[in-house]
């Protein structure tokens, strides 16, 4: 592919002190100014599925360009924090595959990085949901077990269930280093020759003759073949001025950490069905740092503003984690924080990734995408080169029925 990216470029905007992850300076402090000339692929969003399509394109040798409007791992979105959980259990073995075929890639961007990036503690799966998880795992050729409340009891002392409790429990579930897993592929994309820019926001996006055109708040305008819109919560808005107008919602979510208090064995992630299963609360504990955790409720906040962006926590929701957690730990633990984050969510809670005209869209968010992001970052990079998938795509199309608006 070729085409060409033409640069204006004004002096940089002072950075906002009161945005955690904002550029605390000039980030194109030192860049080449003028053109650029034959980049294959410009991206948008710089977390974790921007920057695994960087690595991914620029490992085939592609010239890169990603643009970040804040810093790399920053609080403001989606991707940030300290830890996330990884699981092969799904109610649909879709899914249940393409988590197989991402735990490779994780294995393997492990090894190219040289640092642990996933740690196994197992995943427990609490509640009659687990019927359809175990149908999928089995479908998909995974295995996994089904014990009993006494011997969950017996194995995770630590833990407190309902005698009457179904449980579904999968050997291979994980932690992944979220903060760590985002730096490695920042470093492994520029190592491959990506050029990877933060503080840089694209405050317009539209199609242009064969290409694209973006143009940034310093007045950058920047012209390729193709664009990766990963830009999570802010993907919709760029988005529908490019003509795509699609219901991605975002939502303000928050996870409560713990210190665990009183001995006991190491315990797996624990997702909890039964109580309400369209917003189940769980548990990732952190086996980066023993004995500490976090825990919250999935898809519990409010749909947001992001022109408004709130960081305090929901002391109700904080409340309601804190009595869940204190019924499903023996020993109560001490409470340390509570974070937000960023949800984006489709109706169906299905990805959208898929390319519309030179637009590629990805946006495997409805907060269960980062476990998929090397896979995620393969798949985004194919559609921007024009390459066939290694998963059909079909039920991710930007134009499937519960998207139309």
């Amino acid at each position: 592919m070729d085409g060409s990216v033409t640069l204006r470029v004004s002096p940089a905007p002072g950075p906002d002190a009161n945005t955690p992850g904002s550029a605390s300076e000039d980030p194109t402090c030192g860049y080449a100014r003028g053109v650029v000339e034959r980049p294959d692929v410009v991206i948008v969003g710089g977390g974790v599925m921007g920057t695994a399509a960087a690595r991914a394109l620029s490992s085939r040798g592609r010239a890169v360009l990603l643009l970040e409007r804040f810093t790399f791992g920053h609080a403001s979105g989606s991707s940030g924090g300290s830890t996330r959980n990884f699981r092969l259990t799904y109610h649909d073995p879709v899914y249940v595959r393409m988590a197989r075929q991402a735990l490779e890639r994780w294995r393997r961007l492990e090894s190219e990085a040289g640092l642990e990036l996933l740690r196994v503690v197992g995943g427990l799966d609490v509640g009659e949901a687990t019927n359809a998880s175990a149908a999928a795992l089995e479908a998909a050729g995974e295995s996994f077990e089904r014990p009993s409340a006494a011997d969950v009891a017996e194995r995770w002392p630590s833990l407190r269930f309902d005698e009457g409790s179904t449980f579904l429990y999968q050997p291979e579930g994980a932690i992944i280093r979220a903060d760590e897993a985002i730096a490695a592929q920042v470093r492994l994309a520029r190592a491959a020759g990506a050029e990877l820019r933060e503080g840089t926001v694209v405050d317009a996006l539209r199609p242009e003759g064969e290409g694209v055109e973006l143009v940034t708040s310093r007045d950058e305008v920047i012209r390729a073949p193709a664009a990766i819109v990963a830009a999570g919560a802010w993907a919709a808005p760029l988005l529908r001025n490019a003509g795509s107008d699609l219901p991605l919602r975002p939502t303000l979510e928050q996870s409560t950490h713990f210190e665990m208090t009183g001995e006991g064995s190491p315990i797996p992630t624990v997702i909890d069905w039964g109580p309400a299963p369209s917003q189940p609360p769980y548990l990732v504990p952190n086996p980066f740092r023993p004995g500490e955790c976090k825990a919250g409720s999935h898809l519990s906040g409010p749909v947001i503003d992001l022109g408004a962006r709130s960081f305090e926590p929901d002391v109700d929701r904080e409340a309601s984690t804190i009595d869940w957690i204190g019924e499903r730990l023996v020993s109560p633990p001490r409470l340390l924080k509570t974070e937000t984050c960023l949800y984006t969510t489709t109706p169906d809670e299905d990805f959208v990734i898929d390319r519309v005209g030179p637009l590629v869209i990805g946006s495997p968010c409805t907060g269960h995408g980062f476990k998929f992001a090397p896979l995620v970052g393969e798949l985004l990079a194919d559609l921007a080169a024009g390459e066939a998938t290694s998963v059909p795509l079909d039920r991710f199309r930007a134009d499937r029925p519960a998207l139309r608006v």
